[in-house]
């Protein structure tokens, strides 16, 4: 229940601290006043899209801040805390606030929340509707929402949405595996061909320098050769160095005898004749190994033209990048031989769900069709009760494809006459008509459904005389059960309020500004009587105002 309402630098309004209390809550003024200032200053309390200019003073903050107190609804309160993790306090405080750069800031007890969270639990505690919201009379949604409320199936409403999204997301999720399986089925030809060239190529990670080398040597056997053969001979042979130096060494060993240093010279004379002696080894191993024939040149310039050719052709620099692309060719192919099975698994995934949907949809409009016509009945006793004692209403249903609100199409049938057949409510009825027509179904939805807080703006439009009262007893009625606020410019129905607010502008201040009183006793009278007369107050007028009140 709403238990406060505080407004500052909002529109016509300065600053207002306005008390909320239970049962019905009545707001007059006259036209231009800014009764629908309060509206809107709740509708951004409660996540409403914040327009440019609502400051009063541009270069100072608005603040909406909205009082909920314990009572119908708390359930979904802490539900709502839990959930967006939010401390769960009472009263809970809903605030809105408006920078004047234009920025616009939501809280709720404190804690920065997004608009769309601040929507939703503003949409759960408090419900609004106008002469405006007589055009969801004709939304399909609206009327098989209203069905469900009276049917008491909105649990089971509420496990089809879910039951519905997650086909919904499974069968999105199906259609684009086929997609990509389609695509991948279109490449898997060329990417085989690609790992196949690749695989048969045999590649060898680091290989491309090894042959390079091995293709010099080959190209250049006869050099190599006459290189390697004259080393060995001129270190070998007979006058080769090897030889020489042994004569060398000879000679030395006598001086060394005599003169250490000698034999330090000695020493290394012999360290160098080791080491000639092996470079002499190593050159004849490699003479050996070196082939002159041109098959094995062909044969290396060919593998060498290969990994090339295919460096070229996949624009990659060596080959280990060509083993890393015929991995992640050979990859890619797996996932295209995977991908049957995941549209197999996606497949039977679909198929579950949409047997679920199906069995869900069929289950809940058995019970639409069990509710409806008792609840077109009790929409048809409301209107007669409401001055309409012809009035004839009913809903028809009919199959469709699986939605998002199940498998029935929906549409309201009215005759206000007894001698005209029932006919599609909004080619057929007034706007009175489909004012009286929304307050009644309105009144059945908050019986079957828990609405902490109802707000009418003005929905007594095109009634006056005794369907005033009728529509004044009516929401009366509804306020018993849950808080009421309505704005209206029917002494019948103010006259039944708990509480009573006038909406008046304040000329004389130096910016014009709406002012929000409660009345009491005699100033409740004289604007119940200024609402019958006009400005100018009669005997008469005040003597009904009182009897209105007495009667109330």
């Amino acid at each position: 229940m709403l238990q406060r309402l505080f407004i500052r630098n909002f529109l016509l309004i300065g600053e207002l601290d306005l008390e909320l209390g239970k049962g019905l809550t009545v707001i007059t003024g006259e036209t231009g006043s800014g009764k629908s200032i309060l509206l809107g200053a709740l509708g951004l309390a409660m996540g409403g899209r914040a327009e440019a200019n609502l400051q009063r003073d541009p270069t100072k903050r608005c603040v909406v801040e909205l009082e909920v107190g314990p009572g119908p609804g708390s359930t979904l309160v802490e539900q709502w805390c839990r959930s967006n993790n939010v401390p769960s306090e009472t009263p809970l405080i809903l605030r809105r606030q408006l920078e004047p750069g234009g920025r616009s800031r939501a809280f709720v007890n404190d804690t920065p929340i997004r608009l769309e969270q601040l929507r939703e639990l503003g949409e759960g505690l408090v419900h609004i509707h106008s002469q405006h919201h007589t055009l969801l009379l004709n939304s399909p949604a609206f009327q098989l929402g209203l069905l469900d409320h009276f049917a008491g199936q909105g649990p089971a409403v509420k496990d089809y949405e879910e039951r519905y999204r997650a086909w919904r997301k499974a069968k999105e999720a199906l259609e684009a595996a086929r997609a990509r399986q389609a695509q991948a089925q279109n490449e898997r030809d060329y990417l085989q061909f690609q790992y196949d060239e690749l695989e048969a190529a045999r590649l060898v990670a680091g290989e491309q320098q090894e042959v390079e080398q091995a293709l010099a040597r080959a190209d250049h056997a006869e050099e190599l050769l006459l290189a390697l053969q004259g080393m060995e001979d001129g270190l070998n042979s007979e006058n080769g160095i090897l030889a020489r130096m042994g004569a060398i060494r000879q000679n030395a060993a006598k001086a060394a005898r005599l003169d250490p240093v000698v034999g330090a010279l000695l020493e290394r004379l012999h360290s160098v004749s080791i080491d000639l002696k092996d470079i002499a080894g190593e050159a004849g191993q490699l003479a050996e190994r070196i082939s002159i024939d041109p098959k094995v040149a062909e044969k290396l310039r060919g593998r060498w033209d290969l990994l090339v050719r295919l460096q070229q052709k996949h624009r990659a620099e060596g080959t280990d990048a060509l083993i890393t692309l015929r991995d992640e060719l050979g990859a890619r192919l797996s996932r295209i031989g995977s991908m049957a099975e995941d549209v197999k698994d996606l497949e039977q995934q679909e198929t579950g769900l949409h047997a679920e949907v199906l069995d869900l949809a069929q289950k809940i409009s058995l019970q639409r069709n069990k509710a409806a016509a008792p609840l077109a009945q009790q929409v048809a006793a409301i209107l007669h009760d409401l001055g309409m004692p012809h009035a004839v209403f009913d809903f028809q249903l009919h199959r469709t494809e699986p939605g998002a609100a199940g498998m029935d199409g929906i549409r309201a049938l009215f005759s206000a006459n007894k001698d005209r057949a029932p006919g599609p409510l909004d080619k057929v009825a007034s706007g009175g008509e489909l004012g009286r027509v929304m307050l009644a179904l309105i009144s059945l939805a908050a019986a079957s459904k828990e609405l902490p807080t109802v707000i009418f703006d003005e929905i007594d439009t095109g009634v006056s005389g005794e369907m005033a009262h009728r529509v004044g007893r009516l929401i009366q009625q509804m306020a018993r059960q849950r808080q009421v606020i309505a704005i209206s410019h029917l002494p019948q129905i103010a006259s039944k309020a708990n509480t009573h607010l006038l909406v008046t502008k304040d000329h004389q201040a130096e910016q014009v500004e709406s002012v929000i009183r409660i009345l009491d006793g005699e100033e409740r009278v004289q604007a119940l009587a200024r609402m019958l007369s006009g400005h100018k107050t009669t005997r008469a007028a005040m003597e009904n105002a009182r009897e209105l009140l007495g009667n109330a």
